[in-house]
């Protein structure tokens, strides 16, 4: 074997830990689709994880992987969301509770 041929290729290293932070599994791809739902919408959802919605397309078609930190950025929001519905819902409780 060659100098050459045991040197290693930064490029291809980094293109592999870039393919090994993210994941093309269906339940990954599934989990997105539903937050969009959840929130509203792929805009809500591609704010959330603060990309394009062409680039969350790309996610939902496999066309790019989803990372972890995406998945936790869709969660966040979702945490969100809820406190939000949580808190209206108190309110609406505090006005039938009134009238």
């Amino acid at each position: 074997m060659s100098a050459s041929a045991s040197t290693t290729n930064p490029v291809a290293c980094t293109a592999k830990a870039a393919h090994s932070a993210t994941s093309f599994s269906v339940a990954r791809m599934m989990g997105l689709t539903t937050a969009a739902t959840m929130l509203g919408g792929q805009g809500e959802l591609a704010e959330a994880l603060g990309i394009q919605p062409r680039s969350l397309r790309a996610k939902f078609s496999a066309e790019r992987g989803v990372s972890s930190a995406d998945l936790r950025s869709a969660a966040d929001a979702l945490d969100r969301q809820a406190k939000r519905i949580m808190a209206h819902a108190e309110k609406l409780r505090a006005e039938a509770a009134a009238g």
